[in-house]
């Protein structure tokens, strides 16, 4: 018996925690090269939605956690800068082709589809249900790489490279501006202490909690009612390997991250709720 204790005691020892950022599986990198979104499906089980960045088809993919692709579906829009991918509860997907590199473009768009089933091959390239325009003035050409969806409008992450804290932007998608006609991305809020460039972000199926990564940090916040983005707070902040991390989803609980070059992430939920004493009393890890 006393020998059974020693060697269950040992066991716990070198358990320990999990690693912050623990690895799930690499993407075949001839396929998904430059991983640059991804959500978790609400409607088909353990299925993640997964595109790349530009310079690359337009092409969605269905992957397991482990990065193993289920199935593939081409996209009747062409791949400007998709930097993020987003879902509603209706079975709709939406695309971000919200990337603006050096403020360059004037008017950045939204993609809505509807949720492919991965079980079933492609009979084609995917059209779009509604495309969102929205613009910018000369002096407020953002750039962004995360994007949420909450009821009828697109939450966009600002993404600064000034130590600023990046903004929250509203574009509306019910009903969807057209091209001729592009909404304003209304700033509606901040992201308190997010002062790193932003590169993905998802929200809680409950919409009560926004997940928003950074190359090396992801950060959790909590938002003070489901209607309103001008009071959050700051509930968890995890650093992890500057891996190149570019895009964030919830997965239950835990958060599942994608990286360019790389794979599959996985930030479990004891890990990052261990980090939120030390993110609340403003200590780093």
């Amino acid at each position: 018996m006393l020998r059974l204790i020693a060697l269950a005691a040992t066991l716990l020892l070198f358990a320990g925690d999990p690693p912050d950022f623990e690895p799930l599986g690499r993407f075949d990198l001839r396929e998904i090269p430059e991983s640059s979104g991804i959500v978790k499906s609400r409607r088909y089980p353990d299925v993640f939605w997964v595109h790349n960045d530009s310079g690359n088809s337009a092409t969605l993919f269905a992957v397991d956690r482990r990065g193993r692709i289920l199935n593939k579906f081409a996209i009747a829009v062409p791949n400007l800068d998709w930097e993020d991918i987003a879902i509603d509860g209706q079975g709709r997907l939406y695309i971000g082709d919200i990337g603006n590199n050096n403020g360059r473009l004037a008017i950045r768009m939204i993609h809505q589809i509807a949720e492919p089933d991965p079980g079933k091959p492609s009979a084609g390239p995917i059209k779009p249900l509604a495309s969102s325009f929205y613009a910018m003035s000369r002096d407020d050409r953002f750039d962004a790489e995360a994007l949420v969806v909450d009821g009828g409008r697109a939450i966009i992450v600002t993404k600064r490279f000034d130590g600023r804290e990046a903004e929250l932007r509203e574009v509306p998608l019910n009903p969807p501006a057209p091209l001729l006609r592009p909404a304003t991305a209304r700033r509606i809020g901040g992201l308190p202490g997010f002062v790193e460039p932003a590169t993905g972000a998802d929200l809680s199926a409950d919409g009560r909690l926004l997940a928003v990564c950074g190359i090396r940090v992801t950060r959790v916040y909590e938002r003070a009612d489901a209607r309103s983005w001008d009071k959050l707070r700051l509930l968890a902040e995890v650093f992890h390997e500057p891996l190149g991390t570019e895009g964030v989803a919830w997965d239950g609980m835990d958060l599942i991250h994608v990286s360019e070059n790389r794979g599959v992430d996985r930030i479990a939920e004891r890990v990052w709720r261990r980090a939120s004493a030390s993110a609340t009393t403003g200590k780093t890890r």
